[in-house]
């Protein structure tokens, strides 16, 4: 709570407060608030006749996080308070506070030099956003994480972020039209040699039309068929043709005419064919192959990105995310030890382990919108849950939080499909109905369809009235649920979207 006490204090919303007089001169600059480490060391000269040797070992004391080093320092400067006439109570609550300093605190000149990039940072992002996030996002692309986040990011302030793009990209991302643009380099099996001689052709016969043009006008030597391959499941070939499945039937009928003509070039041949053609009657054999399903594209996109691109499998299920979710991988880096969670996200990997009684457990990384997180599943949990890991459907995670170690991880509890949550859900519904031109069939309505799907959650009635007075009312015991899809299809069909909710 000290940055939140210093911002306060800083804008006049709270009063500045000195233990001791003595620390007004030390801390003034501050707001009252120890923020570096030379004030720690004033403290301690000032208020406990410490040397400025002392007080530096005092520095380091608290830097180490030692307690024998620390309960040690503190009866030094209980002394020394003592011999200055300084009240005991009152020493004892600096030295505190300066113990609590030793969490955040930095010497003058590094805060200094973070408040700068800072400062530096935010003016760009603020000014020139398209700019800042195509340098971040290629500064940390090989952090599947950090770059989830910074995607994430970007689609909240109303950045649209593009695939990769054969014609548009270079290797690094890069700006057009207002977008950002993926960059060649992000994509697995594609090396530089492959990059440098897609960008180079492109620069000197300009954008490719068809993924036959493509294969003719490369230089085959660097680019084989397992970097074309990934170039069309990433969607950096979309616009030579909108059917990745097709292409990708295509690519060794496509790679043998480009390395026939390059042979024929080679040797200063060139077919009658071509001599006659007209280029804009150039038409690239493409086979009638069925696209891609939705969940086929996004696993090619995740198989050769990293990531999810064009969309996310979670995107469907945003109104059962913001029913049973309460923590992302983002927010849970900021909850502390115990504090229990429900967070969803795609079983990305799991690893079996074997605990050393024998019993089967495992680790899985769970996939959400902001990033991943480690899921642990102890053997009671891992024995009821395994079967529906196989596959890489969403899964709803309810567990508590452990943040001991360099990266925090959700202790499982219960694990279910996200898809099924209704069906396990233990709570209240509610019903929300606008009163303007509400009528008694609406409520006959709602009321039948309550009765088809008997449960045992309850029911809440909320009436909005046209000056927003909310009223809520709860429904006779007889007319407890069972949640499902059908039901709230039922129910918004007579009162609207998100007319029903979980709580």
């Amino acid at each position: 709570g000290m940055v939140d006490d210093y911002i306060k204090r800083k804008h006049g919303k709270l009063q500045e407060k000195y233990e001791l007089p003595q620390l007004k001169d030390v801390l003034k600059e501050t707001n009252g608030v120890i923020l570096y480490q030379e004030q720690v060391m004033r403290i301690a000269s000032v208020l406990a006749g410490f040397s400025l040797g002392d007080a530096d070992l005092l520095r380091r004391a608290m830097g180490k996080k030692k307690p024998e080093e620390m309960e040690a320092q503190r009866e030094k400067f209980m002394v020394g308070a003592e011999g200055k006439e300084i009240n005991p109570k009152k020493a004892k609550t600096v030295f505190d506070l300066m113990e609590k300093f030793a969490g955040y605190g930095f010497n003058k000149s590094h805060s200094t030099a973070y408040a700068l990039i800072s400062y530096h940072t935010a003016y760009l992002k603020t000014h020139y956003p398209l700019q800042f996030f195509g340098a971040l996002i290629t500064a940390d692309m090989d952090n599947t994480d950090k770059v989830i986040r910074y995607i994430n990011d970007c689609r909240d302030m109303g950045i649209k972020v593009m695939p990769p793009e054969v014609n548009e990209s270079m290797k690094d991302f890069t700006i057009s039209n207002d977008h950002l643009i993926f960059g060649l380099g992000a994509i697995k099996n594609v090396g530089s040699s492959a990059i440098d001689t897609i960008i180079e052709t492109r620069k000197e016969k300009g954008k490719f039309s068809s993924l036959r043009e493509f294969c003719e006008s490369i230089d085959l030597r660097l680019v084989n068929r397992r970097v074309v391959e990934s170039l069309i499941k990433s969607g950096a070939c979309d616009s030579l043709s909108p059917n990745r499945s097709a292409m990708v039937d295509d690519i060794p009928a496509a790679m043998e005419m480009g390395q026939a003509k390059q042979r024929d070039q080679l040797l200063g041949q060139s077919s009658m064919f071509d001599t006659f053609k007209e280029d804009d009657q150039e038409v690239a054999s493409v086979s009638t192959k069925k696209e891609w399903s939705d969940h086929e594209r996004l696993k090619y996109e995740k198989e050769t990105i990293g990531f999810y691109v064009s969309g996310h499998p979670l995107k469907r299920f945003a109104k059962d995310l913001a029913w049973f979710t309460d923590a992302s991988s983002a927010s849970i880096l900021e909850k502390s030890t115990s504090k229990k969670v429900c967070i969803a996200g795609i079983p990305a990997k799991i690893l079996p382990k074997t605990t050393r009684k024998g019993d089967k457990m495992a680790i899985v990384t769970l996939e959400d919108l902001n990033g991943s997180i480690e899921v642990i599943l102890w053997p009671e949990t891992y024995a009821v849950t395994e079967s529906i890991l196989t596959g890489d459907d969403p899964i709803l995670v309810e567990g508590s939080v452990d943040s001991e170690g360099n990266q925090p991880k959700v202790i499982a509890t219960k694990v279910c499909l996200l898809s099924e949550a209704k069906k396990h859900w233990k709570g209240g519904v509610l019903i929300h109905f606008r009163t303007p031109g509400l009528e008694k069939d609406t409520l006959i309505a709602v009321r039948k369809i309550l009765g088809k799907y008997k449960g045992n959650n309850k029911v809440q009635l909320d009436f909005l009235f046209p000056n927003n007075n909310l009223r809520k009312l709860s429904v006779n015991d007889d007319l407890t649920i069972q949640p499902c899809d059908e039901i709230i299809q039922e129910i918004e069909s007579v009162l609207g979207e998100d007319s029903i909710r979980f709580e």
